[in-house]
């Protein structure tokens, strides 16, 4: 199982390669491109996330667009049928009468009935037809850009996220591509179809009559201006409550992330008080936004009565004293065309906040994926790992963390570990020991010199490939939503169920699980919160012997462990640790007695004694102090 297991992750890397073209080119996607329109322009458009992504789901795009073009066209010819209609109609009764009143179209009144229903069904089938495409198409970019989004934080290295909120990031994770998603169905279809319906009705209005059309025209384009002034400041105000409601949210998580804390303290009332206190700024922030949007929908329901008086008011001055039969002809398709002319307003109205909303969003987006990562995985290009682990060597090794580049973690460090044998790491807190760890897997690389792997230098190797030879024990346990099943397995998925299971016995943990009303499908919660700190501990020992890797870092392996059970699993590990490459960090010393080197560091010197357990509790020095204080 172990080789075969092995066989099939790297015939999986192998496999996840991208394939070059027969001219070696590789044809640029739609990520790249915006990718490429970041760096150039330092920004990400709205516009710009439609378009990449729509161009990539051509038949989807282009058939809302399609429908909407051909949607305005039917909305804007609805009121010269009406007034064609109303004229053929009064012609064929007149005619019947031995009178002449009316126009002759040439059909008779019910036919461009007929055709005026007509373009009504044809209009419910296209709005139809618009919404269900262009829903699916804004959902379709959501999961794109919310894949892009994901993407970027997988690749990113571990540096990026020090100094970030996990809230902070979940809402622009979430909740900004969900803004983008519900205004792109929206703002896709009304962008187009808005300033058509406009444009075509108001030429439609001049077959109908020219002096009302042009009372009509005036009155709706000057509505159309007042409403883009007054939301012309929304943008800034949208992106102030994005900020804000950003910060809010990354301290909400952060304190629910904290609920052990919370508990223990007994600062619930506090922390209620204090979230109450945090949502003021949002509730100010907002009212401006409400002033605004309060103004336009007063603006709106109070057009839509005052533009159809004025153009009753002018029908009856023009027409009303003269011509009462041209008054009735004209004054119902009017109206009607009127009422199809202020639709656009209400959409205009809806546009501008809709845009400033998700273009604050795609602000905030851009804010995640716009750097390139510090560190490359050389998914692509690097050298695919896929021999044993024989040598590691740190040749000349200096570190500084990048969070903090001023002050050296690592002063040149030189060591070389050999296959089949056990190396541990001691000293005080802050001296570097688990930075070693963090090397090793490559989580930063070296700010000067390298670490070779069989005298290769682990930044050109393929990543993934390095890593499947290697086990990871940390002190804080990293366990996941799901299943138990899906906790020992990851990282190793092709393995049994039985596999898992033994394990599990070999980690000490098979009986507490088998003591779960579910057992081994028992969902543990987020972040493992209802097991104990050794639970947890045991379940990520479990799946290392599960992974069988050919080095082994543990980093205070077994450090939530009682002294018995450590024993336990201590003898497991140091059956698991033979022929093996293992580094261990180590702050209990009785758990490195059978190493074969131990290095101790000391914080901005780097390794001061080397030596086996023996050797150095015999000689006066740092681990022999530590070793009598905690002996003492």
């Amino acid at each position: 199982m172990d080789v075969n297991g092995k066989l099939d992750n790297l015939n999986y890397i192998e496999s996840s390669r991208i394939s070059p073209t027969k001219n070696n080119k590789k044809k640029i996607t739609a990520d790249e491109k915006l990718y490429n329109f970041m760096k150039k322009k330092h920004t990400l458009k709205f516009f710009k996330i439609v378009m990449v992504y729509g161009f990539k789901h051509k038949a989807l795009f282009f058939t809302v667009i399609s429908v909407v073009i051909f949607s305005a066209l039917l909305v804007s010819i609805n009121s010269l049928l009406i007034n064609i209609t109303l004229n053929q109609a009064q012609y064929d009764f007149a005619i019947k009468n031995g009178q002449i009143a009316g126009k002759n179209y040439n059909l008779y009144w019910y036919y461009w009935l007929s055709i005026t229903i007509a373009d009504l069904v044809l209009l419910y089938i296209c709005t139809f037809i618009r919404n269900f495409c262009s829903i699916i198409l804004a959902v379709t970019i959501e999961v794109e850009l919310r894949k892009l989004t994901i993407n970027r934080l997988l690749e990113y290295d571990i540096s990026y996220y020090s100094d970030k909120k996990t809230g902070k990031l979940m809402t622009k994770l979430v909740g900004d591509t969900n803004i983008i998603g519900n205004e792109i169905s929206g703002l896709v279809s009304w962008i187009i179809q808005a300033p058509l319906v406009i444009i075509f009705g108001t030429t439609v209005l001049f077959f109908v009559d020219v002096y009302l059309a042009l009372i009509s025209s005036i009155s709706v384009y000057l509505l159309g201006f007042i409403i883009i002034m007054i939301t012309i400041s929304y943008q800034k105000k949208v992106s102030i409550v994005r900020d804000v409601i950003s910060d809010i949210n990354g301290d909400v998580v952060d304190r629910i992330n904290a609920i052990k804390l919370v508990k223990s303290s007994a600062t619930r009332i506090y922390e209620e008080n204090r979230i109450k206190k945090l949502h003021n700024p949002y509730i100010k922030v907002f009212r401006p936004i409400s002033k605004i949007d309060g103004t336009l929908l007063a603006i709106l329901i109070a057009s839509d009565v005052l533009i159809n008086l004025l153009v009753i008011s002018s029908a009856a001055l023009l027409y009303g004293n003269e011509d009462i039969n041209k008054f009735i002809t004209v004054i119902i398709p009017i109206t009607t065309a009127m009422t199809g002319l202020t639709r656009p307003l209400w959409q205009i109205a809806a546009i501008v906040p809709g845009l400033s909303r998700a273009s604050a969003s795609s602000i905030k987006i851009y804010e995640v994926i716009f750097k390139d990562p510090i560190l490359s995985d050389n998914e692509e290009n690097g050298l695919l790992f896929d021999q044993n682990i024989n040598t590691i060597e740190f040749r000349d090794v200096k570190f500084n963390y990048p969070e903090k580049p001023e002050i050296n973690i690592v002063p040149n460090l030189k060591l070389n570990f050999e296959k089949g044998k056990s190396y541990a790491f001691v000293g005080e807190t802050g001296s570097g020991k688990s930075t070693i760890s963090k090397l090793l897997l490559r989580f930063y690389d070296p700010t000067e010199g390298c670490i070779l792997i069989n005298d290769v230098n682990l930044k050109d190797l393929n990543l993934r490939s390095y890593l499947s030879r290697v086990g990871y024990v940390e002190q804080e346990p990293q366990i996941i939503y799901g299943s138990v099943y899906d906790n020992v397995r990851y990282g190793f998925f092709n393995a049994s169920d039985e596999e898992v299971h033994e394990a599990c016995r070999k980690a000490q943990v098979h009986n507490i699980i088998m003591s779960w009303p579910e057992n081994y499908n028992t969902i543990l919660g987020e972040r493992g919160l209802l097991l104990s700190g050794g639970q947890k501990q045991r379940l990520v020992i479990a799946r290392m012997i599960l992974r069988n890797p050919e080095l082994l870092v543990l980093d205070e392996a077994t450090s939530a462990l009682d002294n018995i059970v450590e024993r336990e699993i201590q003898s497991q590990l140091d059956e698991l640790m033979k022929d093996k490459t293992t580094v261990i960090i180590a702050h209990r010393l009785t758990t490195i007695k059978n190493v074969d080197k131990i290095f101790v560091l000391e914080s901005g010197k780097g390794v001061i004694q080397e030596g086996n357990y023996k050797q150095l509790i015999n000689k006066p020095g740092r681990f022999k102090d530590l070793h009598d204080a905690a002996n003492s």
